[in-house]
Formats: C-alpha cells, structure tokens, sequence
C-alpha cells in the first residue's frame, strides 16, 4: 500500500490483512455513537465485530479521532467513541471541515464509503441506507449515503434504507439513480425492522458467491458497486402497521420540538425504541448482526475470485 496522507491512519492489523490480501469488512460509526442508546452501543458494536472474525474476515470501523480519519477503531477508540455525549455526525461532504478542525467524528455510510475506498476495502456493512426524508415535498432532504452509492467500488450489505425514510420515493431515486441492487434470499426490499414490500426493481441472489458474482459485473458494466438488501431475521421483525403509526407520532413530535435535519434520524430511533418497549432496538442488534456475517461470507468469496484469476 502507497504512503498514506497524514490526515489518514489505519490500525495494523486492517494493514496487514489488506496488505496480504485477505478480507477486509468496513462499517461506519455513527450507527454506534448516534443510533444506538449506551451501553447497548459498544456491546452490539463488540458483537457485530465479532460476526465478522467468526466469518474469517477483519472488521474496520470507520471513525474520525482528533483530526485524522481512522480505518479501523481498536477497542479503546471504541469505548470512547460510544462513551462521548458530543460527537459531530460526518457525511462525506463533512469530511474537509471536521478534518482540518481537528474534531472527533461518527462516520456516516457516505463517509464510511469514501473513506474505505480510499485504502482498497472491498465490503462495507451497515444496518439501513440514507435515503430521502418524510414530507421532502415541503422541505427538501435526501441523504448523500445514495449519491455516494452510484460512486463507490464497494459492495454494500444493508437491510435496506433506516426504518425513518420514505421508503417508496427512496426506492424510486435508487432506480433513478441507476444504484444496482440485490435481494439477498427475498423477492421483497426489506423495510429495516419490518419484513418488506415487493418491488420492481433489483434482483434476487442467494449465496454469497452469487453476490459476490454480481458485484464484480456491476464494477465492470457501469463502475459501481453493489448493494445487497438482505432483511432481518424474521424473528426480530415488527409489523409494518405499528413501525408507521410509531413514525407518524414521533414525526409530530420531532415538528413540535423543531428538530433540525441533522437530529431527526437520532430522534425518531429514539422515540421508536420507547414506542416499541426496545423491541426496535433488539430488531436493530439482530440485522446488524446478520449483516456482518453476511459481509464478511461475500467479502472471503471476493477474496477467493482474485486469488483465482490467472496473472
């Protein structure tokens, strides 16, 4: 690997698994610092991680500490990450202003994304996509996570976009956008907590070959990579009835507070898992989860498609 920037650091242990070839798994850190209540945060970010060791790759949170952006947080970053009251919420447009403030940072997907590209990562995980915002038609707010995704190499492993969306007008710019996308083991776009919609777009795989397969076509015909919906476990799912009366109310309550764009995400996570007596956030442990094992079995399959490629 080239002499990296000194704005860019990367922890030894992701180096020498991408220097030698072997899987590498990025996620982002705002889900641990902005999406999950401590001390749950650190423990589902500790087992997610795990997931992806038990699968036999290395996993490499994304996260900005003082200035420098960090390809892989070791434990102690970590707990402080998910200990910190105030942390900036870093989009990829964000990343010049946080960098030369030298300011701490959550990445977000399209951060992570640029971020993990930048050092030659393949996979990246997270638990829902970005996607546009309720009421858009009144005030304008579509997530840089969908612009990122038409310019990324990476695949990307989601249960599809936050459960916070209009998840409809998301699914329509994502075919408008020309974002190739894949069903893992489902006809159905996967709703985050809930089980999902069918949908005229995308298209089903079913092994972590046949994605691993189509992300290596979609990076030759158009030069982005995949992302993979892949639901959560049916188990954890909640009816999509209660998630949309939970939504309406918390919406309200966001408009009578006057959340601004950057705090409504974090806000109706919130209000959900009050809502739901945590059961949104147990939903939200398990995708997470699942995710990671299924990131981590699509990047070895990566992997092991190189090594076979005659040089």
């Amino acid at each position: 690997m080239k002499d990296l920037p000194n704005w860019l650091e990367i922890d030894p242990e992701v180096r020498g698994a991408l220097d030698s070839l072997r899987p590498v798994v990025a996620l982002e850190s705002s889900v641990w610092a902005l999406g999950l209540p401590r001390p749950m945060n650190l423990e589902v970010a500790l087992e997610t991680c795990a997931a992806i060791r038990d699968r036999g790759a290395v996993p490499a949170i994304v996260g900005i500490r003082d200035g420098k952006a960090r390809i892989g947080l070791n434990q102690a970053d970590l707990e402080a990450l998910c200990g910190r009251h105030e942390t900036d919420k870093v989009g990829v447009g964000d990343l010049p202003g946080v960098l030369i403030r030298k300011r701490h940072g959550a990445t977000t997907v399209s951060a992570a994304l640029r971020l993990a590209q930048r050092v030659g990562i393949e996979v990246f995980v997270t638990g829902g996509l970005g996607g546009v915002h309720p009421e858009w038609q009144r005030h304008l707010d579509i997530s840089s996570d969908l612009g990122e995704l038409t310019r990324t190499r990476c695949l990307t492993v989601c249960s599809g976009v936050k459960s916070v969306l209009d998840t409809p007008t998301t699914v329509e710019l994502i075919e408008t956008l020309g974002i190739p996308l894949a069903l893992y083991g489902t006809d159905h776009f996967p709703c985050f907590f809930a089980s999902g919609f069918e949908i005229g777009i995308g298209f089903r795989v079913d092994s972590p070959w046949e994605a691993a397969t189509a992300h290596r076509m979609a990076l030759e015909t158009i030069g982005c990579g995949l992302v993979v919906a892949s639901p959560a476990p049916a188990a954890s799912c909640i009816p999509t009835a209660d998630i949309h009366e939970w939504l309406r109310e918390g919406l309200l309550r966001a408009e009578l507070e006057r959340r601004g764009a950057k705090e409504l995400t974090p806000f109706l996570l919130d209000y959900l898992a009050r809502a739901s007596d945590g059961a949104t956030l147990e939903t939200y442990r398990a995708l997470m989860i699942s995710n990671a094992r299924l990131g981590a079995e699509i990047a070895m399959q990566l992997a092991n498609q190189q090594a076979e490629v005659p040089t």
